[in-house]
């Protein structure tokens, strides 16, 4: 999922790695994947190579020279794939990267996404069918505690699946529109600004750009505005200092 969303990223704008980072951590989807930093760059280092990105220019910070990249159009054809493959697999664990995919839904045209969503709730019943006939063979009055809520933990996560993507269909237009108010926030999110050591006569403004920003996110997990609310108050522990 790295994959498609560095990849989404860049369909947005030119952009380096610190950016993506920043962003993951403040929008929560650092949490629900488990990304480390060390992944952000070691999967910008194979796109490049697989040419579904290029370096479009470099730019100096001090003593690092930084990397900005750009999606080429084989790597816009990979993200189209790459999404729809991730639309089509199942949410299988706590904190499910799946669970983020909802603000990249403008990737895939709206009869796509209805296309896959759909061929993915069939393939829950099915499964949901196959559980089913399974506990009322295996499960009766002699059965064991654990077996018994093993299958009925398969049948309720299964069910909780279906429910998911059912509530995305039917409210489809609503996520679109939210996956594209998402894009406009990409498109002006800006961390240079907060580079270690760049504090000084510019934090008052620093200080507004941010409180501009989390005024501008209009759909977040709760870690996302806990995060902004922490790089908040030391932005106006800077200005007072100053």
């Amino acid at each position: 999922m790295i994959r498609a969303f560095i990849l989404y990223y860049l369909n947005m704008k030119p952009t380096h790695g610190y950016e993506i980072q920043k962003f993951l951590q403040i929008s929560g989807t650092e949490q629900w994947a488990k990304i480390q930093s060390g992944s952000i760059y070691y999967a910008l280092t194979k796109l490049e190579k697989e040419k579904y990105i290029q370096v479009l220019r470099e730019e100096r910070t001090g003593s690092r020279v930084r990397k900005i990249y750009t999606i080429t159009d084989n790597g816009k054809t990979e993200l189209h794939k790459e999404m729809a493959q991730e639309l089509d697999k199942p949410i299988s664990t706590i904190g499910s990267i799946k669970f983020f995919t909802d603000p990249m839904l403008s990737t895939l045209s709206k009869d796509e996404i209805i296309k896959i969503v759909s061929n993915h709730i069939n393939k829950l019943m099915e499964q949901k069918e196959f559980w089913e006939r399974w506990y009322a063979v295996k499960v009766d009055e002699t059965t064991l505690a654990l077996s018994r809520i093993s299958f009925e933990m398969t049948i309720q996560n299964i069910d909780s699946q279906i429910l998911w993507h059912q509530e995305l269909l039917e409210h489809l237009d609503i996520y679109i529109k939210n996956s594209k108010d998402t894009e406009q926030i990409i498109k002006s999110f800006d961390f240079d600004w907060m580079e270690e050591g760049t504090t000084g006569a510019g934090d008052e403004e620093k200080l507004q750009y941010a409180l501009k920003l989390k005024n501008e996110i209009l759909k977040d997990p709760q870690n996302a505005v806990a995060n902004l609310d922490k790089i908040i108050k030391e932005l106006q522990n800077h200005v007072k200092k100053g």
